[in-house]
């Protein structure tokens, strides 16, 4: 390890950061995602920055406790990383080198399909080129320390880096996953093959995963659009369901049904929006420390969630610019996500969290608006039945509007660069693929 990469972990590891790795010119050639100079030109090197999720908050969350813990977490977590990201890049700078971080989520490249979300640089795909992480049987990368229970941040810079030994692609796949998969249980909408794999090519390195049926099923789930798990037994915290997938999910292959599916059950749902606005300002932007630290040390654990959502959460979305929060049905910004939450560093760890998300039961609608907890499948509908959430056309068309101008405005258009890397970086996996089955 040279003297400047020392100077680098030290750093991240004084701010509260314990897995640090970096990753230099020779270990970034992969997807159009892994291209450190769409940030910022000239740059060369990555640092990659990995912290745990609040473990006590994923049990909250995954056993139908509450889920404002993972929420606040989420909140804390992607904020503090992209603080320590932008201090360690001002560091970089004051060592003489430029340097930018990467936001912690939710910046994504152009696209004609506004549902691609191409991320202007993959966190995930730096941790694998930095050696801190190699990808599991979801697509989300893991951890030793920590599984794929984790938040990523990373630092793009011009100084040339000595990489950190990277952990062999197969590193988790044939060992922690092969005994377990679990993260293809909890997608309610059955987006990963239970045994066939996928690749990405990275360095000249295939790097499996679960094969994906269709990503739009993650975009249906993350969404809140369709949380009934394929067995019934269980929901993610989304209130609603696709009526048509409750007894028979579609065709993965059928790209045109599952994204009417999506468009249909978001356009009614009045509330994307601002919940989507939310999110992506929290991931996108930095705010003042005591912006967020206003709102934390403010939030009450002993109210009902309405009334945490009324006279905490709406003042801070409308705070940080979100519009319409009034539009909002309770306090489950995050409905899932659960396939990175599930996995922790042991199968066994992995095997008991996922015990707590089968006994949870069932989110449903219940009296007043409160959201409540079914037990069965039956008891569910029953309480659907009697409780329906209802939605005014007013609100569905002024959400339906809303949504069109803030995709457009953000993430439609055409970057001939980004095509034509993808392009390049699609056949060079097509040749390795057929080369590799070949032998």
């Amino acid at each position: 390890m040279g003297v400047v990469e020392k100077k680098i972990k030290d750093f991240a590891r004084e701010q509260g950061v314990p897995v640090v790795g970096v990753a230099g010119p020779e270990r970034l050639n992969g997807p159009p995602s892994l291209d450190p100079t769409y940030t910022m030109r000239g740059a060369r090197s990555i640092v990659s920055l990995a912290m745990p999720m609040d473990v006590a908050a994923i049990e909250a969350f995954l056993s139908k406790k509450s889920p404002v813990p993972h929420n606040l977490d989420q909140l804390r977590m992607n904020q503090k990383l992209h603080r320590v990201s932008s201090f360690l890049a001002g560091y970089l700078r004051s060592l003489g080198y430029r340097a930018v971080a990467v936001p912690s989520n939710n910046t994504y490249r152009r696209s004609p399909d506004l549902f691609a979300t191409h991320p202007s640089f993959s966190h995930r795909f730096g941790a694998i080129a930095a050696g801190i992480a190699a990808q599991g049987w979801s697509g989300n990368v893991m951890t030793r320390e920590f599984g794929a229970a984790i938040y990523l941040g990373t630092v793009v810079t011009e100084a040339v880096l000595e990489s950190d030994p990277a952990l062999p692609p197969r590193a988790f796949i044939d060992g922690h996953c092969r005994k377990c998969k679990v993260c293809e249980k909890t997608c309610a909408s059955g987006m990963f093959e239970p045994q066939r794999e996928e690749y990405v090519l990275l360095n000249g390195e295939l790097h499996p995963r679960g094969k994906r049926r269709n990503i739009d099923f993650c975009n249906t789930t993350c969404f809140g659009l369709h949380s009934l798990s394929r067995d019934k037994t269980w929901t993610s915290w989304g209130a609603r369901w696709i009526p048509e997938w409750v007894d028979n999910l579609p065709d993965g292959s059928n790209k045109l049904k599952v994204r009417y599916a999506l468009i249909k059950a978001a356009s009614v749902s009045g509330d994307s929006t601002p919940r989507y606005d939310f999110i992506r300002r929290i991931g996108a932007t930095l705010y003042p420390q005591e912006v967020i630290d206003g709102y934390l040390d403010s939030h009450p654990e002993n109210q009902p969630e309405t009334a945490r959502f009324r006279d905490y959460l709406m003042p801070f979305a409308r705070k940080l610019g979100v519009a319409n929060v009034e539009d909002f049905a309770d306090e489950r910004i995050l409905t899932c996500g659960m396939c990175a939450m599930v996995c922790g560093p042991t199968v066994e760890e992995t095997g008991r969290r996922f015990r707590l998300l089968e006994q949870g039961g069932l989110v449903v609608p219940g009296p007043g608006g409160e959201t409540t907890v079914a037990h069965t499948f039956a008891e569910a509908m029953e309480m659907r039945r009697r409780f329906p959430t209802k939605v005014s056309r007013w609100k569905m068309i002024r959400d339906a509007i809303a949504s069109t101008l803030l995709w457009s405005r953000f993430y439609l258009g055409i970057e001939p660069r980004s095509i034509l890397q993808g392009w390049r970086y699609d056949r060079r996996l097509k040749r390795a693929v057929s080369q590799m089955k070949q032998n």
